[in-house]
């Protein structure tokens, strides 16, 4: 049931959200991360400026986003469970409809969103004592922020804060071009809610373009959280339209 109601959520948000944007000028956005034990993240999402003189880089522009996500963690509590401490296993959907504004000078890109974000999350066996379970429509705030050093080096970054969840991710990549061809560089992911904290340390080969209107970005390495330490691996997409 609930699972229908997000989908009927996101149709019925892409649908309002596209009768408001001009058309050309988009960006879809996809990816998928791999954990050990069954662990993933899969979202897909779109950046959509507004009518008028706005476009991607310089204006306002709608976001929206959907994902999908599962993970684990432990719980000490013996009164409780028949194993201490006992793993929980984390399973959630969300739905973001947000509103931007993007500003580019020189080698300079911010793009900063604000908006709101529903969260349905479920445990197994069940987390009595979480404070993400359920479902919840929560405020959020979003920064990106993107310089270009030179020709060859620049960094991405992404800051995103969720109220109430009290649910952080910050993203930083510093990334040298190579050959022209492609972009490689080290990425540093810390994120986190109220029930749990993890890093994450690897490598990403980005700014690859299977055709004329896309990039591609795929990502490696360590991720550490007490408990469940894992290796991961990642692609990330986009497409212009």
């Amino acid at each position: 049931m609930k699972c229908a109601v997000v989908a009927c959520g996101i149709a019925g948000a892409l649908l309002a959200v596209s009768t408001m944007v001009s058309a050309g000028g988009n960006l879809l956005l996809a990816g998928v991360e791999k954990r050990g034990r069954g662990e993933h993240y899969v979202y897909a999402g779109a950046l959509l400026p507004l009518p008028g003189d706005h476009r991607l880089g310089q204006g306002w522009v709608a976001r929206v986003w959907a994902d999908s996500l599962r993970y684990g963690y432990e719980v000490s509590n013996p009164a409780l469970y028949p194993r201490d401490p006992q793993r929980i296993d984390a399973r959630g959907q969300g739905l973001e409809l947000a509103l931007g504004y993007h500003e580019s000078r020189g080698g300079l890109s911010v793009a900063g969103y604000a908006g709101m974000r529903y969260a349905d999350t479920r445990f197994t066996p069940d987390d009595p004592g979480s404070r993400v379970r359920g479902s919840e429509l929560w405020p959020k705030l979003q920064l990106d922020v993107a310089y270009e050093f030179s020709p060859r080096w620049r960094t991405q970054n992404i800051a995103a804060y969720t109220f109430g969840l009290e649910q952080y991710w910050v993203r930083s990549h510093l990334l040298y071009r190579m050959q022209d061809a492609f972009d490689l560089g080290p990425e540093l992911v810390l994120l986190g809610d109220r029930d749990f904290r993890a890093a994450k340390i690897g490598i990403v080969l980005g700014g690859l373009q299977p055709t004329p209107d896309s990039t591609l970005a795929l990502r490696a390495g360590r991720h550490v959280q007490s408990g469940a330490d894992s290796f991961y691996v990642g692609l990330d997409f986009g497409l212009g339209f």
